[in-house]
C-alpha cells in the first residue's frame, strides 16, 4: 500500500533515472510477480526508527496506489486499517473492495493486486517481519495460528466503531513508544514486543468472535496442518508430492490428508494444487510470459503436462483461460 512515485521523490537524479527505467520495464512487460521488501520500504519511506522488523505509519491515496507494479508479494506481514475512502484489491485472485473501517491482513506469500483507489482513501498500517513475529512475546502456537488464519480464512473484516477506536489507540501507543528518543529507555524492546503482542491478540480475538476459533488448542492434527500449510506456501513450486511433505513432517501421507480434510475440508493434495492454480492464474493474467515459461517456472516437466494439469482443475487449457481472462 505504498506509492512508488512518492518513493522516487526521495531518490537522487541517477536513482530516479534508473527507477523510472525499471518502472517502464515493469509496465511494459510484467513478466513475473514482484516482491516488495521491508528493507526497500524502510529506506524509501520517511520511517526513522532503530527497531528492525516493526513499522507503523499512515498512507494516503497516492501512497496506496501500487497498480503499476501489481501483482506482488512481500517479504513481510502487514495489517492495514482503512480509515477513509475505498480501494479495490485482488487477494490471491479474489476481489475485494476495502472501505472505511475494514481491516485487511497480509502474510508474506499473499499475492496482492491493487486497483482503483479513491482520492479520499487513507489507511493506518502495521508492518512486521516473520522474525519479529516469532521473536515477540507471543507464544509460538499463537504466532502459528496467526499465519494459519491469514492463509485460509478471509483476510478482510469489517470493524465496529469501538473496535476501530481500540485498534487506532493501540497503534498510536506503539508508534509513540517507537519514537521515544530519551537516552535511558529501560525495557523499551520488551515494552514494544508486548504492545505488539497485544495488537496481534486483539486481531485474533476479532476473528475468533466472527469465525470458527483458530487458536491452536494442542491437537496433534491441528499442529500438523499448520506446519503443512507453512511448508506448502514456501515450497509449492518445487515440491508437489504429498509423500514429500509427509516425510518433512515425519508422518504418513494418509495421516496428513486426514488431518487437512478434518480442518479445511480439503486433502493435502488439493491444497497443494490450489496453491499452484492460484499462482498459474496470476501469471497467465498479469504477465507476458509464454505458457511454456510459466510451466517451467512452476517446475512442470513441459508445457503439455502443465496444460493437462490446468485443464483438469479449471475446465479449460491455459491459452483459453488467458484469452478469456
Amino acid at each position: 500500500m505504498i506509492n512508488y512515485c512518492y518513493l522516487m521523490s526521495t531518490c537522487s537524479k541517477q536513482e530516479k533515472h534508473l527507477g523510472y527505467s525499471l518502472i517502464g520495464i515493469m509496465k511494459s512487460k510484467k513478466k513475473r510477480i514482484e516482491e516488495l521488501t521491508i528493507d526497500f520500504l524502510k529506506s524509501r519511506l520517511d520511517i526513522n526508527t532503530k527497531f528492525e522488523g516493526l513499522y507503523v505509519f499512515d498512507t494516503d491515496s497516492k501512497e496506496m496506489d501500487t497498480s503499476f507494479i501489481s501483482p506482488y508479494r512481500a517479504d513481510h506481514n502487514s495489517i492495514h486499517l482503512i480509515t477513509d475512502g475505498e480501494v479495490n484489491v485482488k487477494i490471491n485472485l479474489l476481489e475485494y473492495t476495502l472501505r472505511k473501517n475494514d481491516l485487511v491482513l497480509f502474510t508474506t506469500n499473499t499475492i496482492r493486486h491493487f486497483g482503483t483507489v479513491t482520492p479520499d482513501c487513507k489507511a493506518t498500517n502495521l508492518l512486521f517481519s516473520n522474525d519479529y513475529l516469532l521473536n515477540s512475546a507471543i507464544p509460538s502456537k499463537t504466532a502459528e495460528a496467526y499465519d494459519y488464519l491469514t492463509g485460509i480464512i478471509s483476510p478482510v473484516s469489517r470493524l465496529s466503531e469501538d473496535q476501530v477506536d481500540l485498534f487506532k489507540a493501540q497503534l498510536s501507543l506503539l508508534a509513540l513508544k517507537m519514537k521515544d528518543t530519551r537516552a535511558n529507555r529501560f525495557y523499551v524492546e520488551d515494552i514494544l514486543r508486548h504492545l505488539f503482542s497485544a495488537i496481534i491478540f486483539e486481531v485474533g480475538a476479532l476473528y475468533q468472535s466472527e469465525v470458527q476459533p483458530y487458536v491452536v488448542p494442542g491437537s496433534r492434527k491441528e499442529y500438523v496442518v499448520h506446519q503443512f500449510l507453512k511448508l506448502v506456501m514456501k515450497k509449492f513450486k518445487e515440491e508437489r508430492s504429498v509423500q514429500a511433505y509427509a516425510d518433512m513432517l515425519n508422518i504418513t501421507p494418509k495421516y496428513l490428508s486426514t488431518a487437512t480434510r478434518g480442518l479445511t475440508g480439503k486433502t493435502a493434495g488439493e491444497l497443494i494444487d490450489e496453491m499452484l492454480i492460484v499462482e498459474a492464474k496470476v501469471l497467465l493474467n498479469e504477465s507476458g510470459l509464454p505458457i511454456a515459461h510459466i510451466a517451467e517456472s512452476l517446475n512442470f516437466s513441459d508445457q503439455f503436462v502443465f496444460s493437462k494439469f490446468f485443464k483438469k482443475h479449471c475446465g479449460q487449457n491455459p491459452s483459453s483461460y488467458r484469452r478469456n481472462a
